[in-house]
């Protein structure tokens, strides 16, 4: 029996194909299934059911598999223990980002962590939140950054920054007519949002008080990025609300269309997240360190409590 034998069968039970799992193992079929089939004979036990499509743990085959994950834990537990004693930071890191965060905070990290750690391969994927929480789950990711909380008691999260939100207007608008602009003016039925699955979304239908809006109209146009959002805005009429981020960049005149929240400052919380089976200690140091170092100042700053409202 070998730890090669144990991630076969926990690839499969994954895939639930054969032909699948020795893809993602970089095997051929026949070596895989040479390799359970002998597995199988040493344990005298049957652990998937072939004749099922897709094939399927037998209900002995579900308890080798529960203690194959138990063991491959433990041993990735052992190698990233003798990596973090050896001060090493080192492997592959497969990390998700949210789309909202990713055209703009990965820029601000990525290359000093690639430099300082070359020994680290970062992998990076744009999820929406749903899709990155399965894939944290089922092993597939090593750790994300997103917006939180996500109160789920399988995931880690671990707070990176506080970003506040500030109001993208059209050139248009009668409330560029104010320096700060209170929530009770935000009509959802100018708002310019996106489209579902994104959290942003939600926050944003929060802040434009959706609850007093008769949904039998007309409401938003829906887009799926936010350079969208303020194309359309700055295109037409309406407003949009956007993450301190995506405004950094902004020209100067895009700027002039930015207000501040007058009473308090809504904040999304941001956080690196990682799922039940991580086990790459060491990179996750290394990841949140850069990150948090090269945080635009406005970000580092601690906000008094009285001042902001995190919206979930």
């Amino acid at each position: 029996m070998t730890l090669t034998q144990l991630n076969y069968i926990i690839a499969v039970d994954r895939c639930r194909n054969f032909a699948q799992a020795a893809k993602e193992c970089f095997v051929t079929q026949p070596t895989l299934s040479m390799q359970i089939q002998k597995l199988e004979d040493y344990l005298q036990i049957i652990i998937f059911d072939r004749s099922k499509t897709p094939v399927e743990p037998t209900p002995m085959g579900s308890k080798v598999l529960e203690y194959a994950r138990k063991v491959m834990h433990g041993a990735q537990e052992l190698e990233e223990l003798s990596k973090s004693l050896r001060g090493e930071v080192a492997g592959e890191f497969i990390l998700a980002v949210i789309p909202t965060l990713a055209p703009y905070v990965l820029p601000l990290f990525v290359q000093e962590f690639v430099a300082e750690y070359p020994d680290v391969e970062l992998k990076i994927y744009e999820h929406q939140t749903d899709e990155i929480i399965r894939l944290l789950k089922e092993g597939k990711l090593d750790g994300a950054i997103l917006a939180t909380p996500l109160e789920d008691k399988q995931l880690h999260e671990e707070h990176l920054f506080l970003e506040p939100f500030k109001i993208f207007l059209s050139p248009k608008h009668d409330l560029l007519k104010k320096k700060a602009i209170e929530e009770k003016d935000l009509n959802l039925r100018h708002a310019w949002l996106l489209k579902e699955g994104h959290c942003l979304r939600a926050q944003a239908l929060h802040l434009c008080q959706y609850k007093n809006v008769k949904e039998d109209k007309k409401l938003f146009f829906e887009a799926g990025s936010l350079e969208t959002l303020i194309n359309m805005v700055k295109s037409s009429d309406g407003f949009t609300v956007l993450p301190y981020l995506a405004t950094i960049n902004m020209s100067i005149a895009d700027q002039k269309l930015l207000r501040d929240f007058k009473v308090h400052t809504p904040v999304r919380d941001i956080s690196f997240v990682t799922g039940p089976h991580s086990m790459k200690k060491s990179i996750e140091k290394a990841l949140t360190k850069v990150i948090s170092k090269n945080l635009p100042k406005e970000l580092k700053k601690s906000s008094k409590k009285a001042e902001i409202v995190a919206i979930s």
